[in-house]
């Protein structure tokens, strides 16, 4: 598949020998720099990965684009590949910029940060029955919603997180956590 697709590149030059025309190099380019994050991978952090990828990526695109460019517009590479080559790489940084903002933070994982159950914080304001106020969880202000529908808690009483739904702790008073066991 491969060589079909570097045969037919080549054979949109007008020149009786193989020469590597830019859509040939930018195909190059871009499976170099594809199997070198192949190769580098387990040594990058999670922050640094699939930057390599993506400028692959935009290299292979930027083959794609002049290799269908020519069959369109029939012109003479000699003239792209030495005088205009400095817009093939503003073209290549231009489709490597969106695909690194935005598709590369698809392929990484991150870790999801989980509350383990009935753990302790400390109240930093009065919180009413089902209304929200502050809280010290784990060294940090959270803000944090009363799930009991009965009674408030006061200022510098000790609380246990039920559950985290988006920024705010949902939690109870200690008196609840004992009664119920």
């Amino acid at each position: 598949m491969y060589s079909t697709l570097i045969w037919s590149l080549a054979a949109t030059t007008n020149q009786a020998r193989f020469v590597i025309t830019p859509p040939i190099l930018w195909l190059i380019i871009g499976i170099v720099l594809g199997l070198i994050e192949l190769l580098i991978i387990k040594t990058q952090t999670q922050k640094y990965r699939f930057y390599v990828l993506m400028m692959a990526a935009s290299a292979l695109i930027e083959s794609f684009i002049l290799w269908r460019g020519s069959i369109t517009f029939q012109f003479s590479w000699v003239d792209v590949m030495y005088e205009d080559f400095d817009w093939q790489i503003i073209y290549w940084m231009g489709i490597a910029l969106p695909l690194t903002v935005w598709v590369r933070p698809v392929f990484i994982i991150r870790k999801k940060f989980i509350i383990p159950e009935a753990t302790e914080a400390t109240t930093i304001s009065e919180i009413l029955p089902g209304e929200t106020g502050m809280v010290i969880y784990e060294g940090a202000s959270w803000k944090a919603r009363n799930e009991d529908s009965q009674g408030s808690i006061a200022p510098r009483q000790k609380v246990y997180v039920l559950r985290r739904e988006g920024n705010t702790l949902i939690v109870v008073h200690e008196k609840f956590i004992r009664i119920n066991n």
